[in-house]
């Protein structure tokens, strides 16, 4: 069984405090190649734990922070890593949001999931808040096992409205 501890890797955050939602927060600088691709060992050995014990997740990318574009080399990388793990993506995500205020973008993204298809079902939002109700409403959908806590975060946000999610 792995650590379901919170962990950073140069910058970026993988949280997993809200299992089984994980959140990858990426920082506003640049961060190290050697950083992303121990992100992504990461969230393939979490996927690998999810199919081994038959679990769905949903992964929320948070990009607030971001000021700087990801250079291509990195794109790319993650765009092979995304090919590589398709099949247990699908066997263990219900999908994922990627969180952005820009609806440039939010409109980027959309337009690149067009043209290349994510394995599971993707959405671009401006705040976590969306994200989170996203992620509980499809891991619910699919009869996935969640934590009272989550419950409550949809039902309290829900009637307070996206103002007392903090934007975040």
């Amino acid at each position: 069984m792995l650590d379901r501890a919170d962990r950073e890797f140069g910058g970026i955050l993988v949280s997993l405090a809200d299992w089984p939602i994980v959140l990858t927060e990426f920082p506003e600088k640049r961060v190290a190649d050697e950083a992303l691709h121990a992100v992504l060992d990461h969230l393939e050995a979490l996927l690998n734990e999810a199919a081994r014990i038959r679990q769905k997740l949903f992964f929320i990318t948070d990009l607030t922070l971001m000021r700087e574009i990801t250079p291509a080399s990195q794109r790319q990388y993650t765009g092979d890593w995304t090919r590589k793990v398709s099949g247990l993506s699908k066997a263990a995500s219900v999908g994922s949001s990627t969180v952005t205020p820009s609806p440039i973008l939010r409109g980027i993204i959309t337009a690149v999931f067009w043209i290349q298809p994510p394995p599971t079902p993707t959405s671009s939002v401006s705040t976590r808040h969306e994200a989170m109700l996203n992620g509980i409403a499809m891991l619910k959908a699919a009869d996935a096992l969640l934590p009272p806590r989550l419950l409550t975060y949809r039902d309290v946000k829900r009637s307070a409205g996206p103002s007392a999610s903090g934007g975040r």
